[in-house]
């Protein structure tokens, strides 16, 4: 019986134009420190082309080398005083819980916006949680614990109207459903899962706005307008998202990410469309064998995720039919994309079904 692929959330499948890319890259490095000027044409593409994703300027993007490093750099451009408080849902990713912890140890207020019995997160919740302490709220377009997807618009107002910033994960949106940036202040997403590239870079949106509330915790020699500049003068960030970025980027990654940016720039629609018909299917099929399905009615991403005590059992009998599937902390986790069948999902199901969920 033929398996699939159903786990883009954790790694996508590279596309046919990421060896060619790749290869301009290793053709430049072996030049050397000539290669450079193919460097910096490598890094414009790819920086030209993630902007036209979010839809802003180019000059509010910086690359760093996940989303991971991006929140954390935003976290630690904060100047937080003791009493601020941080809102982070508890279906967000352990990076942003980890980070609230160790806030915690500084005298920050944690507030942890909790699930309904079904695991769906009520954005109402997390509006109600900011209040004039807050200085940072932050938030997953797409949960990778869940799927839910949210429109967060209302939370963002809210957050601006009492003063706070608000950081969007939109790491499990990016490629896979459509997005705008709107006013959010930050906003980042890591290449290797639906844009389908590589591990190593991450495009971070910063709101211009945002420069003035915030100052990055480090000067890096890719920050700065000058790197040597002439005496008496000290260094100069950028006056733009450039500030966050410290040293050379992964040339490598931001060429396959260019490429793959360009072949999907024309089917984006066409992706989100098939994404959201094959992810329908996946849950309703999940629901009709009696799956524990995680936030089931909500508005979703391309995941679909069901809690289960056999969750090692039923991913180790999926593998052995040659299905690909996430599952960790009691949950299955299912991410269909761009190059998911039909075929591939009544697969999916059909092998679940006779593994048996109960």
């Amino acid at each position: 019986m033929p398996g699939a692929y159903l786990n883009s959330a954790a790694e996508g499948l590279p596309l046919d134009s990421a060896g060619a890319a790749y290869e301009r890259y290793l053709d430049a490095k072996s030049r050397g420190s000539s290669g450079r000027a193919v460097f910096d044409e490598i890094e414009d593409d790819a920086r030209l082309a993630f902007a036209g994703l979010l839809a802003v300027p180019p000059a509010d993007i910086a690359f760093v080398a996940s989303t991971s490093r991006g929140f954390d750099a935003v976290v630690k451009s904060i100047e937080w005083m003791p009493g601020d408080s941080i809102v982070v849902p508890l279906t967000e990713f352990p990076t942003a819980l980890f980070a609230a912890r160790l806030l915690e140890t500084r005298g920050i207020v944690v507030r942890s916006v909790g699930l309904s019995a079904d695991g769906t997160l009520d954005e109402d919740a997390v509006i109600a949680a900011i209040d004039d302490t807050t200085r940072l709220v932050v938030a997953s377009v797409v949960s990778f614990r869940t799927g839910q997807r949210l429109h967060t618009h209302a939370l963002v107002a809210r957050a601006h109207e009492l003063g706070a910033l608000v950081f969007l994960d939109a790491v499990q949106a990016l490629g896979s459903v459509a997005f705008e940036v709107g006013d959010a202040d930050f906003v980042c997403a890591a290449s290797f899962k639906w844009l389908l590239g590589l591990h190593g870079a991450a495009g971070l949106y910063v709101n211009p706005r945002t420069l003035s509330n915030t100052r990055p915790p480090y000067v890096g020699y890719r920050s700065v307008v000058d790197l040597f500049p002439p005496p008496p003068a000290s260094e100069e960030p950028y006056p733009d998202a450039r500030r966050y970025e410290e040293g050379l980027p992964d040339y490598g990654a931001l060429a396959v990410l260019h490429a793959s940016l360009q072949q999907l720039a024309g089917l984006r629609d066409e992706i989100v469309h098939h994404n959201r018909e094959v992810t329908a299917r996946l849950r309703d099929g999940l629901l009709e064998l009696g799956a524990a399905v995680l936030a089931p009615d909500a508005p979703r991403g391309s995941i679909v995720a069901f809690e289960t005590p056999k969750h090692a059992e039923i991913a180790r009998t999926l593998s052995d039919a040659g299905t690909t599937v996430w599952a960790r902390d009691g949950r299955v986790r299912l991410s269909p994309h761009a190059y998911t069948t039909e075929d591939d999902v009544a697969t999916a199901l059909r092998q679940l079904e006779q593994i048996g969920l109960a």
